[in-house]
């Protein structure tokens, strides 16, 4: 009775074992067994990729034997090539479909890579050794089969894929347009292609391929400008030129729709193409300037209707309201823009007389709108038009150049361009900024500097003649030193004066490197070329100044 009893219990724990297995408290094996079976990681990663790796593996296998069919000559040449594209395309079609299952995305990515990888040597083979299609043909199909790649690894966030893509498609493009001498339709494809990568990046944020798709756009103007010389590329010299325009033209199309339709911030990449597309386009309409094509002056309107445009985008209410990197992106690329604009239509010494008209404006609007950067705006257009126009090299000849027949003479432009670079200081500027800090005083500062170059120099230059003879065989050096040395007393006599107000605090830090210049003048040209009287005046205006100067800056309170 007892070992009936002790068998029945036993049964029953076997039942119970088994009814908590099938509810998943208790599993059937021991723990040891289950450990041991669990695949590790480095089992699991192993594993999986020697089965992708497999599949690549068998799908090459497929397209060679595709292509021993069609060196067999099985089936038609062009028949062969055609399964071989039909191949390659259904393994993108792979992709797309694998893609939409999430265990599945690295099967995606593979199928897709292997796609391109068979896709594009094909079309190329097509083109250039079979001859079954023209170049422009042929890059009509890359285009396409590119773009098709390139919509798949958008809709199901491949990145993989897009990087092959691009890299893939400007190799093709670039081998078929030597092959075949298709440059037009090349340059187009590649600016199809720098499109595409950039809208990709648009839209799911991706870093990276923009980059890569902007190198050979880029590339493609440019071969286009240095093959259009050459006798072997029946190619238009006005072509590289309407390409640039066309690729200037969509990419700032581009960044307008991505930072004033989208509501996104542009960033490094931007400003670099807008910088080198420019460069781009004036370097082909230079060369189609040799050719007798274009003229100039086209290209200098042309940018300064970007320039134009730019600054209208810097200015709208949603971009000065945010004060982010889409103002000063815009509002820069108008000013490079504008500056080699006005440059290519004028002669330089109207063109820098606009410039430093310009700058009033910028003055102005730097302080309506509390920007520092348009205050460093008129700061660089002032120097660009101080530097054009040859003020710049003027006042450094009067102030401390050699004395010779050719006195630099006295021009109306060059007073047109120190007064208003004068004016500037009086239109209240922004000088403080979060963003800027210490910094923000910094344009202030280098119109100052300016201030003093320009209005001193032109002073020497109008004075030396009538009173030390400069310009003639024989200057009076004596009395040339003295002018010198008192304009130069008198403008850190007028520097020390301005910092007190408010409006001219930077004036302050450059008060004793002026007296230090002319401290090194007395000894270097004063006392060497020098007469007693002369050397009175200049004395007296050296050791007035210094006394002024001290009693200037040692009043702590400024005047308002």
């Amino acid at each position: 009775m007892q070992d009936r009893v002790a068998e029945l219990e036993s049964r029953l724990a076997v039942v119970e074992q088994r009814l908590n297995a099938l509810e998943g408290a208790v599993s059937l094996e021991p723990a040891a067994d289950r450990l041991a079976a669990a695949p590790t990681l480095g089992d699991g990663f192993v594993a999986n990729a020697s089965t992708h790796i497999g599949r690549v593996l068998l799908i090459f296998g497929g397209a060679y034997l595709l292509r021993a069919i069609t060196d067999f000559q099985f089936v038609p040449t062009a028949i062969g090539i055609f399964m071989g594209a039909v191949y390659a395309v259904f393994w993108l079609f792979m992709a797309w479909r694998k893609s939409g299952v999430a265990s599945e995305r690295a099967s995606a990515a593979f199928y897709g890579g292997t796609s391109i990888l068979l896709g594009l040597p094909l079309a190329v083979e097509a083109i250039t050794r079979f001859e079954l299609l023209t170049g422009r043909q042929g890059i009509v199909g890359l285009v396409l089969f590119c773009a098709l790649a390139m919509t798949i690894a958008v809709v199901h966030q491949l990145r993989s894929l897009a990087w092959l893509a691009t890299a893939g498609g400007i190799a093709a493009i670039l081998v078929v347009l030597h092959a075949t001498h298709a440059a037009v339709s090349g340059s187009i494809a590649l600016t199809l292609l720098g499109l595409g990568s950039l809208w990709a990046v648009y839209i799911r944020r991706w870093m990276g391929p923009q980059w890569l798709g902007a190198v050979g756009a880029n590339l493609g103007v440019i071969v286009l400008a240095v093959v259009s010389g050459s006798e072997q590329w029946s190619l238009q010299a006005l072509s590289p030129f309407l390409l640039a325009v066309a690729l200037l033209i969509t990419y700032f199309l581009s960044f307008v729709l991505q930072s004033h339709v989208r509501g996104k911030d542009v960033g490094i990449f931007e400003a670099v193409q807008a910088l080198l597309i420019i460069c781009i386009a004036g370097w082909a309409a230079l060369v189609a300037s040799r050719s007798g094509q274009l003229e100039l002056s086209t290209m200098g309107a042309l940018t300064l209707v970007f320039g134009i445009g730019a600054y209208v985008l810097a200015f709208t209410p949603d971009t000065r309201a945010t004060r982010g990197r889409n103002f000063f992106f815009y509002s820069t690329i108008a000013l490079i823009y504008v500056v080699a604009g006005t440059a290519l239509l004028m002669p330089p010494g109207a063109a820098a007389v606009v410039w430093s008209l310009m700058a009033l404006v910028m003055a102005w609007c730097s302080g309506r709108y509390a920007r520092v950067t348009l205050s460093l705006q008129c700061t660089f257009l002032l120097v660009a038009a101080g530097v054009a126009s040859g003020l710049l090299t003027t006042g450094m000849h009067a102030l401390a150049g050699d004395v010779v027949v050719d006195w630099p003479p006295f021009d109306a432009s060059h007073l047109i361009i120190a007064l208003t670079t004068v004016a500037c200081l009086f239109i209240p500027v922004a000088q403080k900024s979060d963003r800027w800090g210490t910094l923000a005083g910094l344009p202030q500062l280098i119109v100052l500097a300016l201030s003093v170059w320009e209005v001193g120099g032109l002073m020497v230059v109008a004075a030396a003649p009538l009173l030390a003879g400069a310009g003639s065989e024989e200057p009076n050096l004596a009395i040339l030193a003295a002018l010198r040395t008192a304009v130069l007393a008198a403008s850190s006599v007028t520097l020390a004066l301005s910092s007190r107000f408010r409006r001219w605090p930077e004036a302050r830090w450059l008060v004793y490197p002026v007296l230090v210049l002319v401290g090194l003048k007395l000894f270097a040209e004063d006392f060497p070329n020098g007469q007693p009287a002369t050397l009175f005046v200049a004395l007296a205006f050296v050791g007035g100044a210094l006394l002024l100067v001290a009693r200037l800056l040692k009043r702590g309170d400024t005047v308002t």
